[in-house]
């Protein structure tokens, strides 16, 4: 130790003395952390299961579990920690406006819970998802498919002007990759195939009377935008097998399920209005 001190200024070991006793504090607070706890911020306990939510979170969104991703998860937990203590230590929990909201939001957190809750005792069953894949499919298989193409711009005279272009025969993919506000632009303004119930009517009911080929006469008002349409095919309706379309019709089964469930609370709640 001294040869390593002998290196050092005065000032510089008092440094390095502070430091060593700042790791020594924290190796003991690390130590005295409650079961549970990853971390406490001015003595309250942030509990290792909000990192593990936060990570299934993520995980299920494509990112892989890792220790880079759980320091970045556990980082941000403490700093939200911090901001939240530091909020209510300046009353800002307390107004009107504040409680209001918070109300809200238990609110929503409770019926989400309650509704998955409904449907994780009431799982949608194969025999329910077979049934309602043949009633879909007997319903579809003499309609149509269109393979769509969309421009969308946020004003009717941005849609002119990107329409203009269009007549005087700049590619549609090229112009919706520039121009357009709608996802689709990454696929060159590609929709794909779809029905005419799966769309808007507004868009529906051009698309249906245009020739292959052909762009929409003038732009389309929707609430996402001005749109420009361009049928590229047409085609007599092509069903999925069950098994690419069973993850579509449990969304929609859950969320009937869920309808149903609400109005058989509502039916048998008491309001007084």
């Amino acid at each position: 130790m001294q040869t390593l001190f002998s290196n050092f200024s005065i000032a510089s070991r008092a440094v390095f003395m502070a430091l060593s006793l700042s790791a020594v504090c924290a190796s003991s607070l690390a130590q005295t952390k409650p079961p549970g706890a990853f971390a406490t911020v001015n003595g309250v306990a942030v509990p290792q299961s909000l990192i593990d939510t936060n990570v299934k979170v993520n995980v299920a969104k494509g990112q892989k579990d890792s220790p880079e991703l759980r320091q970045v998860i556990q980082d941000e937990l403490v700093n939200r920690e911090i901001l939240a203590q530091e909020s209510v230590r300046l009353g800002l929990d307390k107004t009107t406006e504040a409680q209001a909201q918070w109300a809200q939001a238990r609110q929503t957190f409770l019926v989400e819970l309650l509704l998955n809750d409904y449907v994780a005792r009431n799982p949608i069953t194969d025999a329910t998802l077979k049934t309602e894949y043949e009633r879909q499919m007997a319903q579809l298989k003499d309609q149509q498919q269109y393979l769509l193409s969309l421009i969308v711009t946020s004003t009717e005279d941005q849609a002119k002007a990107v329409l203009a272009r269009l007549r005087k025969g700049e590619a549609f993919a090229k112009l919706a990759t520039e121009t357009s506000i709608d996802p689709s632009k990454k696929d060159g303004g590609s929709v794909g195939w779809v029905l005419p119930a799966q769309i808007l009517p507004a868009i529906s009911n051009v698309m249906v009377n245009l020739a292959k080929g052909a762009l929409a006469a003038a732009p389309i008002q929707t609430s996402a935008g001005w749109n420009i349409l361009k049928l590229e095919d047409t085609r007599p309706f092509k069903a999925p097998t069950l098994d690419e379309a069973k993850n579509e019709i449990r969304q929609v089964l859950v969320q009937k399920q869920r309808f149903d469930y609400v109005k058989k609370l509502r039916e048998n709640a008491k309001v007084v209005q």
